[in-house]
Formats: structure tokens, sequence, C-alpha cells
């Protein structure tokens, strides 16, 4: 499960106002070329996204919603050998800073391919939301 954290120069209330507005991410996530909702929520639980990143299209469902606190979504579209993915976002005030974490959890089939493929993606997630995190600090702190 890779978890990066940064502490963020902004108020919580305006690092959780950029990752509530859940289908702009493409605005802040540098490696999100495009984002736009595909339901009519556009947050809250249920609600839902498609993001491209590079050639691959992902949708991501809004599971967990607690204002200015943590956003947790579920991520489809990735190779079924990969099972399951969560990414959550908490956010902790500290003094008029953020201090943010995002983790992502990939729970692998039981099979040892399933297995490695969760492992390296992990990695690669784990990447990801470093860029992510550097994204929002970006948007927030500009």
């Amino acid at each position: 499960m890779p978890t990066k954290k940064r502490t963020i120069a902004a108020p919580v209330a305006k690092v959780w106002a950029v990752l509530a507005d859940f289908p702009a991410i493409a605005t802040w996530a540098p490696q999100v070329s495009h984002s736009s909702a595909t339901t009519e929520a556009r947050d809250g639980i249920g609600a839902v996204r498609r993001v491209q990143v590079g050639r691959i299209a992902l949708l991501e469902t809004i599971v967990d919603w607690q204002p200015n606190k943590l956003l947790a979504y579920t991520v489809e579209g990735l190779p079924p050998v990969a099972g399951s993915v969560v990414t959550t976002w908490k956010l902790e005030d500290g003094d008029g800073q953020t201090k943010t974490t995002v983790s992502t959890v990939v729970t692998s089939r039981p099979s040892p391919v399933s297995r490695f493929v969760g492992r390296a993606l992990g990695r690669q997630l784990g990447r990801a939301a470093t860029q992510m995190l550097g994204g929002l600090a970006a948007k927030v702190e500009a």
C-alpha cells in the first residue's frame, strides 16, 4: 500500500475545495490529460468521474466522503489481473497548513501473477500519488 504525505501551505478548506471538485482532477494532476463527470452527482458517495491517463481510461467512484477530512474512491479500468484499487486522501489541519496523505490499496487476486502485478501497480501508483500531491500543492498554493 503506497502512502505519500505532503504538507501543503494552504488551509484545509482550500485543499478540500480542489479535491471536492471531483471531475476537475485534470486541472491539477499532471498525469491526467482529461477528466469529466459521468454521473449527475459531481461529488459525494456514488459520484463517478472518467479520467484519461495516457492511453488508459479509468472510472473512479467515490466510496467515502467526509468534507474537509477524507475522500476515497475506487479505480476501475486497470487490467483485471491487478485486482481492486482504492485511493484515499486524508486532510489534517496544521495551523493554516494542510497535512495531506494519499494512499492506494491494491487488493490482488490470490494468484502469484496477480500478486506480482499488484506489487508493480502499487509502485506505479505510489509515483502517481507523488505527482498528484505536487500538482495539488501547486494549484492551491498559487
